[in-house]
């Protein structure tokens, strides 16, 4: 069974390495970030991707931060159909990239 492909090293520059793609979806959807996992966090044996969903403000009381999960298959459709969102590690926000790591090390 192969691994989910990444993104290119220029999107994934100074992300932990489970990280395999970022996206800001912008008012597309509610939740405004979704960082999806490969890496160590893959889960071969169910070929699970694990995707974070989350709003701007995921730790704020009324903030969103919602794990979920797709197969690979699903997800390299996903990444090919909404590649236009897609935004570099470095560029989503400090504290969006901390929610990220914390989420992840939990």
């Amino acid at each position: 069974m192969s691994k989910p492909r990444r993104a290119g090293k220029r999107w994934r520059e100074g992300a932990p390495e489970y990280i395999l793609d970022c996206f800001d979806n912008r008012g597309k959807t509610c939740d405004r970030y979704s960082v999806l996992f490969g890496g160590t966090l893959y889960n071969a044996e169910a070929d699970r991707v694990a995707v974070l969903d989350m709003s701007g403000a995921p730790t704020h009381p009324q903030g969103v931060s919602m794990w979920g999960e797709c197969t690979r298959v699903e997800a390299a459709a996903w990444r090919y159909r909404e590649g236009h969102y897609r935004v570099r590690w470095l560029d989503l926000p400090e504290h969006i990239r901390a929610h990220v790591v914390a989420r992840a090390t939990e």
